[in-house]
Order: C-alpha cells, then sequence, then structure tokens
C-alpha cells in the first residue's frame, strides 16, 4: 500500500525528522511511505488566500487517491478503528494520501474533496506534532493488524 503524507510548513526540525524516520523505517514491506513537504507562503496575504494557495499546491500532488485530511473538526477515530480502516484501505484502495494544513488550517477545497476527514485530537495541533503523531498511529495501526506487541490494550 502506498501512503503519502502531505504537509504544509517550513524546514521541520531536526527531532521532528527523527521521530517520523525512526517510524516510517519500522514499516513492514507491504507499506512506502512517501513524504511530501510544501513551503508555506511567509508573505502577508489573508488567511483565507493563504490557505487557498496552499490548496492549490496540496492539489498538484493529489492523483485518484483516497484522500484523509486532518482537521480538528473531523471524526475522532481510536487507534484499533484505524487499524480496522487500514485494514478495509489495504484491501480495496490502493493509494491513500493524508493532508497536513499549515498555521490556518486547510482551506474547504481539500475538507470537501476529501473521503476522509479525520480529528487526531480536539486540541489544535502544531503541524509538525500533526505529522508525529500520525505516523506514530500509522505504525501503531500496522502493528495491530499484524499482532506485533507494539499496542497494549
Amino acid at each position: 500500500m502506498k501512503i503519502k503524507i502531505i504537509s504544509i510548513g517550513n524546514n521541520p526540525p531536526s527531532w521532528v525528522q527523527d521521530i517520523v524516520l525512526q517510524y516510517t523505517s519500522r514499516f513492514n514491506d507491504n507499506f512506502k511511505i512517501e513524504l511530501i513537504e510544501i513551503k508555506s507562503d511567509k508573505n502577508s496575504k489573508p488567511m483565507k488566500q493563504k490557505k487557498l494557495d496552499e490548496a492549490q499546491k496540496i492539489l498538484k500532488f493529489i492523483d485518484n487517491d483516497f484522500i484523509i485530511a486532518l482537521d480538528e473538526n473531523g471524526s475522532p477515530c481510536s487507534s484499533k478503528a484505524l487499524s480496522e480502516k487500514l485494514s478495509n484501505w489495504m484491501q480495496n484502495i490502493p493509494k491513500l494520501t493524508f493532508v497536513i494544513g499549515g498555521a490556518n488550517g486547510l482551506d474547504n477545497t481539500i475538507i470537501k474533496n476529501s473521503n476522509w476527514v479525520w480529528s487526531l485530537s480536539m486540541l489544535t495541533l502544531p503541524h509538525n506534532f500533526a505529522k508525529v503523531i500520525l505516523v506514530e498511529q500509522l505504525y501503531r495501526a500496522s502493528t495491530i493488524l499484524n499482532s506485533h506487541p507494539y499496542h497494549r490494550e
């Protein structure tokens, strides 16, 4: 299964890169993870315009993918439920794309075109934290599917 993670931001700190690499390197051969970092626009455009500009950049990296937008107003999901979703996607969908917005969140263009809008938390998270949590939860879901002892209940 191909999993693409698109995020908006500028030069993630080394600790983020290290943690993301740590988890992505643990996935077995059934998963191919692609990370795409789109630089955020630092000019003084209005927030609505910035979000629209970011959406246009994001859409350039999306084909006929199954799109999962991360948004605080999305549906919550436990690790166990995510593993069930992942199992279903593995059987029915060749490519997943997760989208993490920038400081202002995602434009409605992305939200409306998503197949699922997922909330990692009711809290607003910095996109670097969201990326780390996303990669860890995807890894955790994969270990649940493989009966690996990483996840404990």
